[in-house]
């Protein structure tokens, strides 16, 4: 059984290996809280355990800890921690929470809120708000837990270590820097027509492929 983790810890984790969700104000405060909310989903999918030992509330705009909307509005946590603040996450913990990220850090927050008012533990409970009652992840149904587990399954061997992420243009693209010399190809990504979804380029014999 894996140790539960500090939400402020994976808070952390997100921040430094997501820069962009540091020094920011609502919606990067949203964007973080679902962050922590899918990657809390994924895990209790996946083990039947849950990852964070702090609880979900609903707002108005989705599953929040409350603690972490707070100290990142208020309290110093949309600052850019040092390496050395981030402590206690295993390496199987931290392939989750790299799913994640990769998976939905560079959805905009209303997307991530509307990922997460499509669960069925959120509509359980969107009535009674404001009063902010707990999200239940034991309730999650079985086609959303499908879905994280096959998204796990996808990923969990992935080595993320060698992914690289570049803006060109306005669109996101991923690569691995052991398959990709970026710089070779940066005439050709600069007149792509802009991509609202991110892609991830491979070279394949010789030919730039996008998925």
């Amino acid at each position: 059984m894996n140790k539960e983790l500090s939400a402020h810890e994976v808070a952390k984790w997100f921040i430094y290996n997501n820069r962009q969700l540091a020094n920011g104000y609502l919606d990067e405060n949203v964007k973080l809280n679902k962050l922590l909310y899918f990657a809390n989903l994924m895990f209790f999918c996946v083990k039947k355990e849950l990852l964070l030992k702090d609880e979900f509330v609903a707002f108005r705009l989705g599953p929040v800890v409350y603690s972490i909307y707070k100290d990142y509005r208020y309290n110093g946590l949309d600052k850019i921690p040092n390496n050395d603040e981030i402590k206690g996450i295993s390496d199987e913990q931290k392939q989750f929470l790299n799913i994640v990220n990769f998976v939905y850090g560079n959805k905009d927050s209303k997307e991530l809120i509307d990922d997460s008012h499509s669960h069925n533990i959120w509509n359980a409970v969107k009535e009674l708000i404001p009063n902010n009652p707990p999200i239940i992840f034991e309730n999650i149904d079985d086609t959303t837990c499908e879905y994280f587990n096959n998204l796990y399954n996808v990923y969990k061997n992935f080595d993320f270590s060698n992914i690289k992420k570049e803006v060109i243009n306005g669109s996101v693209y991923f690569y691995n820097k052991n398959n990709i010399d970026i710089d070779d190809y940066i005439n050709q990504l600069a007149v792509m027509p802009k991509s609202d979804e991110p892609k991830y380029i491979e070279n394949i014999d010789g030919e730039l492929v996008f998925s």
